[in-house]
């Protein structure tokens, strides 16, 4: 992890906030373990404006993928607020115009993570806010896929990537939850459209999840796949997405993620 952060204690976990770049949270830890995945400057993704630095942890990206959009580097130093409760951290604007915010709040279990958007760009933008989250391989994940009840009509989906087999033995589907066994292997992500928005990980005894309000009138990227996971042998993603909002000049959207640590 890097030295460029601070610590805050909360009731069973803490996490470490970046300050040297982001906003990232670059720790999540319970019994001084970081959960997180901790990634060497060259895991990078290349964009038009430079390498964007994948560094393990938690990031707040842009949707659609769109590599001028999304891949924007945040590599500038944040500011720090305190807000109550909690902590907010903010980058400048990036690239495409979009300044990043991550607020994070201490519970009873766990964290609330508020990640905002602001538009300072030239033009009104028509996106989402991405909520990622970063984990050391060899656990595994939990996605609800629990539908409204019965009827004769469609009430949930899966969604696949390109590169995604579904006869991948790592997939297991059970009563109302898809599971993927994330030890590595080839690259896989599969998402998930339903009322449920949760998504947990799973690793050395400890679990983690991540839950959001979902509104199932509204439309998401990825074919509505608010809640997706995506494994490598590198690390595993839990991954959440609000719903695709026209941002106007100066306008934000936000973003909440609500984290159990159990």
């Amino acid at each position: 992890m890097t030295s460029a952060s601070i610590r805050f204690d909360g009731a069973g976990s803490s996490v470490a906030v970046a300050t040297g770049f982001g906003p990232r949270i670059v720790g999540l830890f319970v019994n001084d373990r970081n959960l997180f995945a901790e990634l060497a400057d060259d895991v990078a993704l290349q964009g038009p404006a430079g390498p964007y630095r994948l560094r393990g942890g938690h990031r707040l990206w842009v949707a659609p993928e769109v590599p001028e959009v999304t891949y924007q580097p945040d590599d500038a130093p944040c500011t720090m607020t305190r807000t109550g409760d909690g902590i907010r951290v903010e980058g400048p604007p990036d690239g495409a115009g979009f300044a990043k915010a991550i607020t994070i709040t201490g519970t009873e279990d766990g964290w609330i993570v508020d990640h905002t958007l602001t538009n300072q760009g030239p033009t009104a933008a028509r996106v989402a806010p991405w909520a990622i989250t970063q984990f050391r391989p060899g656990g595994r994940v939990t996605l609800g896929f629990s539908g409204a009840g019965d009827g004769l009509q469609a009430d949930r989906a899966m969604v696949l990537w390109p590169y995604t087999d579904p006869a991948d033995t790592r997939l297991s589907f059970g009563n109302g939850v898809i599971e993927v066994d994330a030890h590595g292997g080839a690259p896989l992500k599969i998402g998930v459209s339903d009322r449920v928005g949760h998504a947990a990980y799973e690793l050395e005894g400890i679990r983690v999840e991540k839950r959001i309000q979902v509104d199932p009138l509204a439309t998401h990227p990825d074919l509505n796949a608010a809640v997706q996971t995506y494994v490598c042998d590198r690390f595993c993603e839990l991954e959440t997405l609000g719903p695709l909002s026209v941002i106007g000049l100066g306008a934000a959207i936000t973003h909440r993620e609500v984290w159990t640590v159990s």
